[in-house]
């Protein structure tokens, strides 16, 4: 039976959705190959093949199809993604200048001339203007139309490049039809020309692919930052000498030594010691959980103040930080590709125009009693009524008006993928802690059982409390009146994943938890209302006891709940007033996320779970067909947020996640979500409105053209008609956006 193995590969020259299926092609095309998935967010191609295949067949099979790719042991993936990625954007950047600088002075003599500005710049130096706009800045299109033909598929590269040399080439022809007004800054023949509609075009297109590039440059910082959580270096016990290794070279047969304060370096399971470890990183909670021998840590969170001895599970590749990297990979390479509504589009338009156009030029020429030249006007006025000036403006302007408005209300979309599926959402799964929830724990509740002597209580916890980085601890700290004096301990001594003591004025204090007490003898028999209460809220208790005399007194407790955001429950109830089903997913026991459920009637919840079963539960969605959005804040959400048809982070939460996510909150208010959504439908439909807009006057001007009853002029000024009317269009999304309750 053979075996199957899978490799990346770094690709050059990935540049759109056609390079994506054409690379897809070419790489299944070659014996041996299971799958392959390419990536174009980060330039790169994951290959599944039979063992035994020759890698060099794939690396020759995108060398004949234009690809340079090399395998991704040769160079490091995220670097060689990171390179690219700012190449493309510096490339497209100083392209875009290029064009703006040499096409304002043709759109501006445009834009003056109904104030009564009679003066054109001459037609030889709108030449010189357009053609550098027309050569070199849409060189790119010319290249993705030629993909577009090699592969029978019609895209925004088609329309452009057609369409621009539709126009600028009919400027040069008309303007080599009269030598006399070349250089005349009065001339009639600079009003026939069209050469500021060709470069305007492409202006406008290359701005959407700078923005389009810096995006993709945004989100390849994901993997760079969940690369840079994966440890350096290990203390390890090796031959009964203790040494520091790079973390890589840990062996199964070491001791690895973890002092109070380090990162876990591999995952491993506890040998010797007590401590609490900070999983914040993997289960996104915030509460530290207490280790202790034989229980299993993970490499990259935190210890806390205990040493521990561990014996390594998993190395390498097998870690569970390197398996939510992997994920986090697959899942945006294997995310559902939703064609853009313009390549749909454009796929039946544009050889529908260019039939349209062949038979105008053969019907007057052949059967219409004209002069070629004149058969040949008819047949460019098809085109050029069809230039995609309106369907060009049609998804960028509504994009950049609504990113911008949404911008203003704190949303950011990283491209316009997100904006059509946000107007499909029918799921919203939210991440429990740090979205719904506050993510920090807040007292609750206290008892003092000495009522008339509660500051002494107050004192003692203040004063073990407030040098303690443990989140509990803050959270008493906060909850204590300021005006609370603090007993100046000597020595407090940290008992690791229990609690604290420490020793004044002859007497014993502890603060800790319930297990804590019963080590140290104390009762708790007479709190049992206290802990049922607080128990059935899903909180936390810390206790305070005195030994004074060898007699130990409860003298406070307090109960701890991580409190829900405010918004949450409006959020809730407005997302499923739009028919939008709502789920909750954390990293917290079932009980907990069971009870914040129940306070925001959310029925479907789950608990206890780890960054691949969060994104294991996202699969079942889409195969019940749900177009799903996930919302998250921290690292252990990255796989989901990437496997999500829109991945939403919330704007206090982890660079990974904010990077990983197709869209962030800049604010960490769960509102949010609603109003992105709602934003998304309609900028969404806005964009659909504008094409059916555009091609209003395509329905109406191609007929006319074809018939000779409209001349090249008429359709300069429908094409010039047709963008006012998009611009219009999109610029009503500031006030609709605006009105979004």
């Amino acid at each position: 039976m053979s075996m199957s193995k899978a490799i990346e590969l770094s690709v050059k020259g990935m540049s759109c959705a056609g390079c994506v299926r054409s690379v897809e092609k070419a790489l299944t095309a070659v014996d041996g190959v299971i799958s392959a998935s390419p990536d174009l967010i980060s330039n790169t191609a994951t290959v599944t093949f039979a063992d035994g295949l020759d890698k060099n067949l794939l690396l020759k099979s995108l060398a004949d199809k234009g690809y340079q790719a090399s395998l991704a042991l040769e160079v490091s993936a995220s670097d060689e993604a990171g390179l690219q990625s700012i190449d493309a954007e510096n490339s497209d950047v100083r392209l875009f200048i290029l064009a703006f600088v040499l096409t304002l002075p043709l759109v501006g003599q445009m834009v003056l001339l109904p104030f009564g500005n009679n003066y054109s710049i001459p037609p030889l130096i709108q030449f010189f203007l357009a053609l550098p706009v027309q050569v070199f800045a849409g060189a790119r299109f010319y290249k993705g139309i030629w993909q577009a033909i090699r592969f029978g598929q019609s895209n925004m590269d088609t329309l452009v490049a057609i369409g621009t040399s539709a126009a600028f080439g009919l400027s040069v022809f008309i303007m080599f039809g009269n030598y006399s007004e070349w250089m005349s800054w009065s001339s009639h023949l600079a009003h026939e020309l069209y050469f500021e509609a060709s470069a305007a075009v492409i202006t406008l297109v290359l701005l959407g692919k700078v923005l389009e590039e810096k995006a993709k440059g945004k989100t390849n910082k994901a993997l760079e930052a969940l690369i840079k959580l994966q440890p350096v270096n290990a203390t390890v016990i090796r031959d009964e000498k203790q040494m520091t290794v790079p973390a890589v070279k840990v062996l199964a047969s070491d001791a690895v030594v973890v002092r109070p304060g380090d990162v876990v370096p591999v995952d491993g399971e506890i040998r010797k010691g007590t401590s609490q470890i900070d999983e914040a990183m993997v289960t996104g909670e915030a509460m530290p959980v207490t280790k202790n021998i034989g229980d299993l840590v993970i490499g990259g969170t935190v210890n806390g103040e205990g040493v521990l001895h561990l014996s390594p599970t998993t190395l390498g590749a097998s870690s569970r930080l390197s398996q939510i990297i992997d994920q986090v990979k697959m899942a945006r390479s294997t995310k559902p590709r939703i064609q853009k509504l313009v390549d749909k589009v454009s796929a039946v338009f544009v050889p529908g125009v260019l039939l349209l156009a062949l038979l105008t030029f053969l019907g007057w020429s052949m059967l219409g009693g004209v002069t070629v030249e004149i058969a040949i006007i008819n047949a460019v006025t098809v085109l050029v009524i069809a230039c995609p000036c309106a369907l060009g403006l049609a998804t960028p302007t509504a994009i950049m008006v609504g990113s911008g408005q949404a911008a203003r209300m704190g949303i950011l979309v990283k491209n316009a993928d997100v904006i059509e599926k946000l107007s499909k959402a029918t799921t919203v799964v939210f991440d429990k802690t740090g979205t719904l929830t506050e993510g920090r724990p807040e007292v609750i509740a206290s008892i003092f059982p000495e009522v008339i002597d509660n500051r002494e209580a107050l004192s003692v916890v203040l004063g073990l409390t407030k040098d303690s980085a443990h989140p509990l601890s803050k959270a008493i700290v906060e909850f204590i009146d300021h005006d609370v004096n603090p007993v100046e301990f000597e020595e407090i001594t940290a008992v690791p994943g229990l609690g604290l003591s420490a020793v004044f004025a002859g007497k014993t204090y502890f603060l800790g938890s319930e297990r804590y007490m019963e080590q140290t003898g104390v009762k708790l028999d007479h709190y049992h209302d206290f802990v049922d209460a607080n128990n059935a809220r899903g909180a936390s208790l810390v206790w305070v006891a005195r030994e004074t005399d060898s007699v130990m007194t409860i003298i406070g407790g307090f109960a701890l709940q991580d409190t829900i955001k405010p918004q949450s429950l409006e959020t809730i109830q407005a997302l499923t007033s739009r028919g939008i089903s709502v789920a909750m997913l954390s990293g917290d026991q079932q009980f907990a996320a069971q009870k914040v459920a129940e306070q925001l009637s959310i029925e479907q919840v789950k608990g206890n779970l780890l960054p691949e079963d969060k994104l294991a539960y996202l699969k079942e969605l889409h195969q019940l067909n749900e177009v799903v959005i996930m919302v998250g804040d921290g690292i252990n959400d990255a796989p989901a947020l990437a496997g999500a048809d829109v991945g939403l982070a919330m704007g206090d939460g982890s660079d990974v996640a904010i990077n990983t996510a197709d869209a962030s909150l800049i604010q960490s208010n769960p509102y949010l979500v609603y109003k992105t959504i709602r934003a998304g439908q309609m900028i969404h439909d806005k964009i659909a409105h504008n094409l059916i807009g555009a091609f209003v006057y395509n329905i109406i001007g191609l007929p006319l053209a074809a018939s000779g009853l409209l001349n090249p002029v008429l359709a300069g000024l429908a094409m010039a008609l047709s963008s006012v009317t998009v611009m219009v269009s999109s610029l009503s999304l500031y006030s609709s956006l605006k009105r979004i309750d």
